[in-house]
């Protein structure tokens, strides 16, 4: 079908209905030159944009979700808040959608011809954050997910994204507790997904050191862990149209390579 928000083809599917927000929906792509046959491992995008109401939507990954459709994964862009509403979004709240989404994915891998033990979540800035927090974070999940599925993905892309809660606390005071235990940087532990992660040195919102310190710790811990800088770029260097689309054909292929290696294929 048609959608205003992509240039390219997609199905929409509903994965969550709140009482908030209404319904929260899925953008699948359907690339139907692809030549794998399901079931076919999976990519949830989770797009950034601090959790506030901006022009980034769901459509954000919307060229990184077409290629890697075109070599055989199902792609999907995640609404995690509405795009329509204006304010800013709480970052828990926007965690019970992301882990909801994740379990949606995995409850239907049947029906949408999805390995579910090859699940991967890539997400920018707050989406990166979110990403992290489906696989590290136990507490805060919406009281209808079924919690004998799990949210925690098979692999992690991150994109500039948030390791650390204490710019969130700053953001959002009056859920500052809840945040403190949301906040990856201290939830590093062994037996994680593998990751990789993606940041400009120059970024003003989210420092590359502290993406450093936290690749590091997930070393330290045993887990498989990679950082790929990209020098003298800042926040958003990987969309597509940025800098000549050179960052962002550079982080498809690593993508690419990172899920090979992974066995994510």
């Amino acid at each position: 079908m048609v959608n205003l928000l992509f240039n390219f083809s997609i199905e929409e599917r509903i994965y969550k209905v709140t009482e908030e927000y209404g319904a929260l929906k899925m953008y699948i792509f359907t690339n139907e030159t692809s030549i794998t046959q399901p079931p076919r491992p999976a990519i949830l995008f989770f797009h950034g944009a601090g959790f506030s109401n901006n022009k980034q939507n769901p459509s954000q990954f919307q060229y990184h979700a077409n290629h890697f459709s075109s070599l055989g994964y199902m792609t999907i862009c995640v609404e995690y808040r509405p795009s329509t509403i204006e304010g800013l979004f709480s970052p828990i709240k926007c965690l019970y959608h992301a882990k909801s989404a994740v379990r949606w994915v995995r409850d239907n891998a049947c029906t949408l011809g999805i390995d579910p033990n090859k699940i991967v979540v890539a997400g920018a800035s707050a989406g990166g954050y979110l990403s992290l927090c489906c696989a590290m974070v136990d507490q805060f999940n919406d009281g209808s997910d079924d919690l004998t599925i799990s949210c925690v993905p098979n692999a992690m892309v991150v994109f500039n994204g948030g390791v650390d809660s204490q710019l969130l606390i700053s953001l959002f005071p009056d859920i500052a507790h809840d945040l403190s235990q949301a906040s990856p940087m201290q939830l590093v532990k062994n037996n994680l997904p593998p990751s990789i992660f993606f940041h400009g040195t120059l970024d003003k919102n989210i420092s590359h050191d502290s993406v450093r310190d936290f690749v590091d710790q997930m070393i330290l811990y045993g887990n498989k862990s990679s950082l790929i800088s990209f020098d003298g770029l800042g926040h958003g260097f990987f969309n597509f149209g940025v800098h000549d689309n050179i960052p962002f054909k550079s982080t498809i292929k690593e993508t690419a390579n990172f899920l090979k290696e992974n066995m994510i294929i």
